[in-house]
């Protein structure tokens, strides 16, 4: 399996949990509440990553050019992330509209 596979799977792991168990017992679910976890769920994937990648010297593709690990990490959870969020927010009706002031 190469590295790029692992990573994306990871990714789609921890960002499939975060949204079918942990987001869905917050008490307040608001826009606010759902970033600050997924920075500290940003965090936890790039430690887990770089914890295998780090200063081994492996390429990531993103078949036009070769990025580092963490650039393909953040990358990945995004693109995972994004259907899952749309979902979460619709299913929840958090507002994604900045407030008015």
């Amino acid at each position: 399996m190469t590295p790029e596979i692992k990573v994306f799977l990871v990714s789609a792991a921890a960002i499939a949990f975060a949204y079918t168990a942990l987001y869905p017992r917050l008490p307040e679910k608001t826009l606010g509440k759902m970033v600050m976890l997924d920075v500290i769920l940003s965090a936890l994937l790039l430690l887990a990553v770089g914890w295998v990648y780090y200063g081994t010297g492996t390429v990531f593709s993103l078949l036009l050019f070769d990025v580092p690990w963490w650039v393909f990490t953040l990358l990945a959870a995004a693109l995972v992330e994004g259907p899952f969020f749309l979902w979460f927010c619709k299913k929840w009706n958090i507002d994604l509209n900045p407030p008015m002031d």
